[in-house]
């Protein structure tokens, strides 16, 4: 009898440590769950990462203009497709979203050592430090520059007639050299491009040719020079009414030339750029001088000058310089309110100064 209690006994003491043990066990597969979960999410992250950024604001000038605009609506997608021994590849994808929707960024680009890549699609061509390094959200001012707004097709007044929001399709050779203290000693890029417009295959069968070399001084200074040679459709210009007239010659000459400076500091700014070019026979070029300092805490004064003449030639009837002042603020670091004012001054007899006010807020996710 005796013997019979202590095995009920002992049988009883087994099953208690058999429900005492349960719940370890669960905490122990809901550790394991947890864990898979944020390695996908983890995944996920790697080759999915959304971003993007809204610009919104209201223009004033004396012309007269009075209008409340939404400038851009930007959705990135990017991530890394590969990383490991054999280099890097990741990829973009950038959609503007106002007006008609269109793609401004698809590529994909391997890079299996710092000093050699390849990059295959559409994305910003290396011509000018302004165009390719600063995007709309992080330009300090309200407009681009004349000199990369009248050269590097960055909008509707191109000399090329073409606006592809400074980008262009093909395939392009890059790489960093030189390590030292955390950045590379030299940049370059060189790369083949359709020359024609957006999301377009090319019209003829020649090809512009872009390349660009970055010397970094320091960490925050550099220099830069490029090059783009090409062929297309380009206007004519013609000295009796001294405007412009597209041709219908699919092999019209193109070339782009010059090299700026830049300087990044974390509570200043400095930068200048030179460029110039013919375009069908016409040799046009300029510049710009911008700079800014933080004034106090998450304000910045910035200004910049620009120069610009459509026709060397010609430059009684085609030179504009634009006065910008302007103040930056960024309230929390997603929200930057930028107001700008800008004297445009015209050569042309007849065409008056034109003073403006340009305000935008911009608003990045």
């Amino acid at each position: 009898m005796k013997q019979r209690h202590i095995i009920i006994s002992a049988l009883l003491l087994m099953g208690a440590g058999a429900f005492a043990q349960q719940p370890d066990a669960a905490a122990s597969q809901q550790n394991t769950d947890a864990t898979q979960q944020s390695v996908t999410i983890d995944q996920i992250k790697k080759l999915v990462t959304p971003s993007g950024f809204l610009q919104t604001g209201y223009t004033y000038t004396d012309e007269p203009k009075s209008t409340f605009l939404l400038r851009r609506a930007r959705l990135v997608l990017q991530g890394d497709l590969y990383k490991g021994d054999a280099g890097k590849v990741d990829y973009k994808l950038q959609l503007e979203l106002t007006g008609t929707p269109k793609i401004l960024d698809l590529f994909v680009r391997y890079r299996p050592i710092d000093e050699f890549g390849l990059r295959l699609g559409q994305y910003k061509s290396p011509l000018s430090i302004e165009n390719s390094e600063y995007n709309p959200a992080k330009l300090e001012f309200v407009e681009y520059s004349l000199v990369v707004k009248r050269l590097a097709r960055m909008s509707n007044s191109d000399l090329s007639g073409y606006n592809q929001n400074g980008r262009d399709l093909g395939l392009e050779f890059l790489g960093s050299a030189f390590k030292k203290d955390g950045y590379s000693l030299l940049n370059y890029e060189l790369a083949i491009f359709n020359g024609h417009t957006l999301n377009a295959n090319d019209n003829n069968e020649s090809k512009d040719i872009v390349g660009r070399l970055i010397v970094n001084l320091t960490k925050e200074l550099s220099v830069a020079g490029y090059y783009q040679w090409g062929e297309g459709t380009y206007p004519l210009y013609v000295d009796s009414t001294h405007t412009f007239v597209k041709t219908n010659d699919l092999y019209d000459p193109l070339q782009r030339y010059g090299g700026g400076i830049a300087y990044k500091a974390q509570k200043a700014f400095a930068r200048a750029e030179y460029i110039a070019g013919e375009t069908n026979g016409t040799k046009s070029g300029g510049f710009y001088v911008a700079g800014g300092y933080e004034v106090v805490k998450n304000l910045a004064l910035v200004a910049r000058y620009d120069y610009f003449c459509d026709n060397n030639d010609d430059k009684d009837y085609n030179t504009e310089q634009d006065i910008t002042v302007g103040l930056n603020y960024t309230p929390v670091k997603p929200i930057n309110l930028k107001l700008n004012y800008i004297r445009q001054s015209y050569t042309k007899e007849g065409k008056d100064d034109v003073n403006g006010l340009y305000f935008m807020v911009t608003v990045k996710y």
